[in-house]
């Protein structure tokens, strides 16, 4: 008798041991997914990961774009008239044109016309004249103009798209270390009722040995069997919920954003304890969707710079210096008398058009103001309570962790009193199921610790890299 009741004290401590085992990494022959790993996986290959770095170029294209409106231009316009086999004209006129900043633009071309009814003011030599236009905005537009506006605008959405891709990384990290955890979670109660079947299987058979020579009754054998039953159907749970976690864990595995990939089979998570969240100091400064907000009001102030700039008079003064050219010398022929030179002016007399544009982008700047500052309170409040539930949680977690060392020192205790006859198969089986209990909820706290931290980081906009 003394042999089996040592053969049941030994699947008993085997399975107050479930902790140890299910917490150690995967056999030697399988692959192991850190969360390190996992995290690179993710940045370099997930569809969203690229379509966020497609951000940045699209706003560099917008640069470019806007840039292209400060690019010199070559012109050249060719007009003729043919009539009852007369020419009446014929007028070219070719060059450059190099716009400016501060509504300066110069010009240098080549005129030459000629026909038998040309208009007098365009009556040139006959070599052609070459001149020298400079033309500059003194009233509306000589601080900024259109050209200007969205130059400066397009610089700012390049800033904004570096913010916009730190969001749209934050985000992505967030729910695939959620999934990861979930995984995990998955992963080790697979392990703690693999563990547990294993050792039930272990107790039935050392309780029938004892009923057939008739140290134990039969219906003993029927609770060891129960308990067998029930160790199967919590680990068929278990495996079931860990294929499921694990193809949502393959939705986030990619290559190059175009190939998605599946776990290999025997791929394993690898446990690490959560680590103390140390914000740093200026993260509210640097928070990537403040500050994405914060360029919006940018880019409204320079809409409004321009709007205001319409309340201005246009005033546009030019200046063009005539040379005709010769052989021998181009400029023997220049004189400083030779120009010509235009002023035009405008202004409407009611600015309603004008007014009614500076009222609607106040409006903006004001909604887009309080946008932020709300933003920036929902941020900051949501960002101090996932610390201190990081905190409690952890605290909760190492509350679980000495609940599951006393629960194993209570089913310890018990296989001794059962040892000496002081116990039961139903206690024993009672101690059990609270230990196994206890584990569950210590893997589903470690899980929810690791997702506070990946949720706290994302919030402060850290997570990304």
């Amino acid at each position: 008798m003394r042999k089996y009741l040592l053969i049941l004290f030994v699947s008993c401590a085997a399975l107050s041991s479930l902790w140890a085992q299910s917490a150690t990494p995967a056999a030697s022959d399988s692959s192991i997914l850190a969360v390190d790993e996992f995290y690179t996986l993710v940045v370099q290959n997930h569809p969203l990961a690229l379509q966020a770095r497609l951000i940045r170029a699209q706003a560099d294209a917008e640069r470019l774009k806007a840039s292209g409106a400060f690019d010199p231009k070559l012109f050249s316009d060719v007009s003729q008239k043919y009539f009852d086999e007369k020419e009446y004209f014929q007028l070219q006129n070719s060059g450059v044109e190099i716009p400016a900043w501060f509504g300066f633009k110069a010009k240098a071309g080549y005129e030459l016309n000629e026909g038998l009814f040309l208009n007098n003011q365009n009556t040139v030599p006959g070599s052609g004249l070459w001149y020298a236009d400079l033309s500059l905005t003194l009233g509306k537009g000589l601080f900024i103009d259109q050209r200007r506006a969205m130059l400066k605008q397009a610089r700012l959405l390049q800033e904004a798209a570096e913010f916009e891709v730190l969001t749209a990384y934050n985000n992505l990290l967030e729910e695939a270390l959620k999934s990861y955890w979930n995984w995990h979670q998955s992963y080790q109660t697979v392990q703690v009722y693999q563990n547990a079947l294993e050792a039930a299987q272990f107790r039935f058979n050392g309780v029938k040995q004892q009923a057939i020579v008739g140290d134990k009754p039969l219906v003993d054998t029927l609770e060891a069997a129960i308990q067998v039953q029930d160790r199967q159907l919590k680990l068929q749970k278990a495996q079931a919920d860990f294929i499921t976690q694990s193809n949502t864990l393959e939705t986030f595995l990619w290559l190059d954003g175009v190939v998605p990939l599946e776990l290999k089979a025997g791929t394993t998570p690898l446990f690490e304890n959560p680590a103390l969240v140390n914000l740093p100091q200026d993260w509210l400064i640097n928070h990537p969707i403040l500050n994405a907000k914060s360029l919006k009001i940018d880019r409204l102030d320079i809409a409004q710079r321009l709007n205001r700039e319409a309340l201005k008079p246009q005033v546009d003064l030019s200046y063009k210096f005539l040379n005709q050219p010769t052989t021998n010398d181009f400029f023997a022929e220049y004189a400083i008398n030779n120009y010509s030179w235009a002023v035009t002016a405008s202004f409407p007399l009611f600015l309603r058009k004008e007014r009614g544009e500076i009222a609607k982008t106040e409006v903006k700047i004001q909604e887009a103001e309080l946008d932020l500052d709300l933003k920036r309170l929902e941020v900051n409040n949501k960002v101090e309570a996932l610390q201190q539930e990081f905190r409690l949680t952890t605290q909760q977690l190492l509350e679980m962790r000495s609940m599951v060392n006393n629960y194993q020192r209570l089913l310890r205790a018990e296989n001794i009193k059962f040892q000496n006859g002081e116990s039961s198969l139903f206690l024993i089986n009672s101690r059990e199921l609270k230990y196994l209990d206890s584990q569950e909820k210590l893997i589903q706290l470690e899980a929810k610790v690791n997702q506070i931290q990946a949720k706290l980081r994302a919030a402060a906009g850290v997570l990304a890299p």
